[in-house]
C-alpha cells in the first residue's frame, strides 16, 4: 500500500477507535448502573456483577461499530479538506482511489469484526450471560443472606430477617408463602440458621409460630414450634436450566435447530430473521463507507458544501440502518419482511457505489438558501459585519 493511502488509513483507523472506545465506555456505564441489583437486590459478589456487564458488551459493541466507522470516516476526511490535504493529493497526480482504498479497505475490516461478533462472539457471551444469570435468580440462598426489608423471591413468596448475627445466624425471621392457592402459610420465628446438609440447603428456624390458614373454608390454624427446618429448594424455580433465545444461540445451531428444541417451535420466524439478519448487518459499514465516500471523498474548496455534505451522509446512513432494523422488527413476525434485510443494505451499497461514480454532491437548495440569507442578515445586524451562507457553511 502506497505511503498516501497508509496515511488516510491510519488516520481514519485512529479515529474508528477513539470514537469506538468512547462509545463502548458510555455503553458499559450503562451496564454498570442497569445491573447494579445483582449486587444490591441479589446479593452477588462484584465479580458477578462485572462479569455480566462485560458479557452483555458484545452484542451492543457489534451495533456501534458502523456508526463509530462512519463517524472516523466523516471526521477524516473532514479534517483532510480542512488541512488543504486532500487537493493536494489530487493536485499531486494521484487518483481519486489513493483516498478511497484505505477507506473501503478499513470498511471491510470492520465488516468482517462486526460479522465474526453477529456470528461467534455475541452468540458465545449472551448465552454464557443467560446462564449466569439463571444462577444468579436460582441462588436463594445470596437472596435470603440480605438483612433488613421485606423481599418477594417469588410471587406469593415474601422473607424478611431484621439482623445477621456473628455467628452467621438471623434474628426476627418473617416468611410468607402464598403460592398454594389453597392454603397460606406465614412463619415468625425469633432465630434462623442456615445449614448445608446431605446436599441441600436448609433454613433452621427456632422459637417461632407457623400460622396456617385454609382459604376454601377461611379456617386458621397456628402452631408453636422449637425447631422447624425448611428446605430451599422448594422456593427456588422448579427448572433453573435457563432457555436461550434466538440471539443467544450460534449461527450452525439456527441453521438447523433440533426438532426438541421449545424455543424454535414456539418462534420459528424469530429464529429465520436472527439468522438473516446476522448475515446482512456487517454489510452497513461498507455501505456508509462508500456513501461517506461518495459525499466527502473528493477535494473540494472551504465555501463548498461541505456541512451539507456531512448532513447528507449522516441522514442517509440513519435512514437506511433505521429501515434495517425495521425490517428485522418486523420481520420477527412477519416472515414477508425477511426480503427487506436484504434489499435495504444492499440498496444502502448501490447508492454508495453510484454516489462515488458521479461526484455526489449535496447542493443548498432555493428554500435553504433563502434561510441561509435571513439568519445571514440577522447575524449581519447583531455582529456587524456580512455573512454569508458559504461563510456559515465554513462555520465562521
Amino acid at each position: 500500500m502506497p505511503l498516501i493511502e497508509r496515511y488516510v488509513l491510519r488516520r481514519a483507523a485512529q479515529v474508528f477507535l477513539l470514537t469506538l472506545c468512547a462509545l463502548t465506555a458510555a455503553l458499559w456505564v450503562t451496564l454498570l448502573l442497569r445491573e447494579l441489583d445483582v449486587v444490591t437486590a441479589k446479593g452477588q459478589a462484584i465479580w458477578v456483577y462485572l462479569l455480566m456487564t462485560i458479557l452483555a458488551l458484545p452484542p451492543l459493541v457489534q451495533i456501534v461499530a458502523p456508526i463509530a466507522l462512519l463517524v472516523g470516516i466523516i471526521i477524516t476526511l473532514n479534517s483532510l479538506t480542512n488541512d488543504s490535504e486532500l487537493p493536494i493529493i489530487s493536485a499531486a497526480g494521484a487518483s481519486h482511489k489513493a483516498v478511497n482504498r484505505p477507506i473501503v479497505v478499513l470498511g471491510c475490516l470492520v465488516m468482517a469484526a462486526v460479522a465474526l461478533s453477529y456470528h461467534v462472539m455475541a452468540p458465545a457471551s449472551l448465552s454464557a450471560f443467560r446462564t449466569i444469570l439463571a444462577q444468579v435468580r436460582a441462588d436463594v440462598i445470596a437472596t435470603l443472606v440480605q438483612e433488613g426489608g421485606f423481599r418477594a423471591l417469588e410471587s406469593g413468596l415474601t422473607m424478611s430477617f431484621r439482623q445477621r448475627t456473628p455467628d452467621g445466624g438471623f434474628r426476627d425471621v418473617f416468611i410468607n408463602d402464598e403460592r398454594d392457592p389453597q392454603e397460606s402459610r406465614t412463619f415468625f420465628a425469633s432465630r434462623g440458621l442456615l445449614l448445608e446438609h446431605a446436599g441441600g440447603s436448609f433454613l433452621v428456624l427456632q422459637e417461632g409460630d407457623l400460622v396456617r390458614e385454609n382459604v376454601g373454608n377461611a379456617e386458621a390454624g397456628i402452631v408453636n414450634f422449637e425447631t422447624y427446618a425448611l428446605d430451599l429448594r422448594q422456593f427456588g424455580p422448579a427448572d433453573a436450566a435457563p432457555v436461550y433465545k434466538a440471539m443467544e444461540r450460534s449461527t450452525l445451531f439456527l441453521w438447523n435447530p433440533p426438532q426438541d428444541d421449545v424455543y424454535a417451535q414456539i418462534y420459528p420466524l424469530k429464529v429465520t430473521a436472527e439468522v438473516h439478519d446476522r448475515i446482512t448487518a456487517p454489510l452497513y459499514t461498507v455501505a456508509f463507507a462508500l456513501v461517506a465516500l461518495g459525499f466527502l471523498g473528493r477535494p473540494r474548496t472551504n465555501r463548498q458544501d461541505r456541512s451539507m455534505a456531512i448532513l447528507a451522509v449522516v441522514s442517509i446512513c440513519l435512514i437506511f440502518r433505521t429501515g434495517g432494523f425495521a425490517a428485522f422488527t418486523i420481520g420477527r413476525q412477519f416472515g414477508a419482511a425477511i426480503p427487506f434485510l436484504y434489499a435495504i443494505p444492499l440498496a444502502g451499497l448501490a447508492f454508495g457505489v453510484y454516489a462515488n461514480l458521479r461526484d455526489t454532491r449535496a447542493w443548498i437548495t432555493p428554500r435553504l438558501d433563502v434561510i441561509a440569507d435571513m439568519i445571514a442578515r440577522i447575524g449581519k445586524r447583531i455582529s456587524g459585519r456580512e455573512l454569508t451562507p458559504a461563510g456559515l457553511s465554513d462555520g465562521q
